[in-house]
């Protein structure tokens, strides 16, 4: 088996800063002064610039000296808390075999297009905002190896040099991830890195961070088993710094537009390093089949699970165990939900845009009417609810394990009492695409002039999976400072 990891190796130096060395922000980026270069981001000719990410053995270089991990051995981790969640979450399933492990730093957990992109490459999201390239490798085990992956795409670096770790440690800790992924399975194993992106918000450190895709650049032209993505060029091409319609407001993280451009040079580095594997869709479902799926907190406080079977006979899919207020992160799964008979199938739920939560304390629907609400009246599933914010908190999931041949209904629900009027708007894509909005707070959300809905469901009927089995549901806010998810049904038509 084939994979791809980006590396950067470089000499040791002193031990390096963590961050609680430093008092630079991992989520702003120092002022745009002048001064930095506005060359390329590497000296690469092509975005991608090993001539491919073959698997063969002959030529690779030997494996770096076991000492390079001494530095990345002395981090002090800051995000176990996240790293285990993943870790629980893949110990009662470990998803798919064979999948493209996207690892690193806040732009991988925000990029919410990722799973649709790279649906075709069974992607396993390890994003996480602050991520150092020292706990990357740290945890290199629970981020990335125990997955056997096909291939790794890394995007980290930019916050080790905002913490003020210079490129050459930077580059042990490349060498580092690199050695265990090689030792954990083979020294063909390919890695793509995304080369650090110059940014508004940290043009005063884009010396230090083009210093560092130099490196990783020049290793990827003497390793085949390494590729650099020379995103830094398309970007620069743009202006210098580039473009601030490339970022949202803060002037660090990508937009839409920039992770556009971001796919636009790595798309075609992936498919060149990493081989096809067949797609995973599931089998078909008698006719009528639901699956009923609670999201939100079970804390006691803000929500708790709903019974299998509840009052209506019904089985339900619970979130894992969470508490009200914690956010939920991309590559978060619920794994071979089960129908409201309790059969088990082989789909599964994957957050792709992240939420966070709240419930009852919050606004939540505590007494639904099956008068209004049918089957979906269990107030236990109708009191708590994700929900996103403006940029950071995107909000999206996706169903995997589909049939494509089969049709489906998804009713979605949500409910918070609030003063202003807020708008959701789902969105649903595979092989169909469909939409639809639901007032969820405000003036006439509720049915007796309630400011929480309480009657309404969003309604998406007629969708048809992609050829792996696959849709995606974005959530999205139209009105208000809010959207939300509380529940959802899937229905095989």
């Amino acid at each position: 088996m084939t994979g791809i990891l980006l590396l950067w190796l470089g000499c040791s130096a002193g031990p390096s800063p963590t961050p609680s060395d430093s008092g630079a922000s991992s989520d702003d980026g120092a002022s745009s002064d002048s001064g930095a270069s506005s060359d390329s981001g590497a000296s690469s000719d092509s975005g991608a610039s090993s001539d491919s990410g073959a698997s063969s053995d002959s030529g690779a270089p030997d494996l770096p000296p076991t000492d390079s991990c001494a530095e990345t051995d002395a981090f002090v981790p800051v995000y176990d808390e996240i790293v285990d969640t993943w870790t629980a979450q893949d110990d009662l399933d470990p998803g798919p075999a064979s999948p493209l492990v996207f690892v690193g730093s806040s732009s991988i957990r925000r990029w919410e297009g990722l799973a649709q992109a790279y649906g075709d490459q069974r992607p396993v999201q390890r994003g996480f905002g602050g991520a150092q390239l020292g706990e990357v490798a740290l945890r290199a085990d629970a981020l990335v190896t125990r997955h056997d992956p096909a291939g790794v795409v890394v995007y980290a670096g930019t916050n080790d040099i905002a913490f003020g770790v210079a490129p050459e440690v930077v580059a042990d800790r490349f060498r580092c991830l690199r050695e265990r992924i090689w030792t954990a399975h083979g020294r063909a194993r390919p890695v793509l890195f995304i080369g650090i992106t110059p940014t508004p918000a940290r043009w005063s450190s884009w010396d230090d961070a083009r210093a560092v895709n130099e490196a990783v650049a020049a290793l990827a032209a003497d390793d085949p088993g390494v590729v650099y993505v020379d995103v830094p060029s398309a970007f620069l091409a743009t202006g210098s710094p580039p473009a601030d319609r490339l970022f949202v407001a803060d002037g660090l993280h990508l937009s839409d537009e920039g992770y556009a451009l971001w796919d636009s040079v790595l798309r075609p580095a992936v498919d060149a390093a990493v081989p096809a594997r067949d797609a995973l869709p599931g089998g078909p479902l008698p006719s009528g089949t639901r699956l009923l799926v609670d999201l939100g907190g079970s804390d006691g406080d803000d929500g708790e699970p709903s019974a299998s079977p509840d009052h209506l006979g019904q089985h339900w899919n619970n979130w894992h165990a969470l508490d009200g207020g914690r956010e939920v992160l991309p590559g978060e799964h619920l794994d071979g939900l089960v129908t409201t008979d309790g059969a088990v199938t082989g789909i599964d739920l994957v957050i792709s845009g992240g939420f966070a939560n709240n419930g009852r304390q919050h606004g939540g629907l505590l007494w639904p009417d099956s008068a209004r609400l049918g089957d979906l009246a269990v107030g236990t599933a109708t009191e708590d609810f994700f929900y996103t914010e403006p940029d950071d908190i995107t909000g999206g999931l996706w169903l995997r394990g589909l049939d494509p041949d089969a049709t489906y209904t998804l009713s979605l629900f949500a409910s918070r009492a609030a003063d202003e009027r807020r708008v959701s708007r789902y969105t649903a894509v595979g092989a169909t695409q469909s939409t639809a909005a639901l007032q969820v707070s405000g003036p006439g959300a509720g049915a007796d002039g309630g400011t929480g809905n309480d009657d309404d469901v969003a309604v998406l009927a007629g969708l048809r999976p992609d050829a792996g089995g696959h849709l995606f549901v974005d959530v999205a806010i139209e009105e208000g400072a809010y959207g939300y998810l509380g529940l959802l049904e899937l229905r095989v038509e």
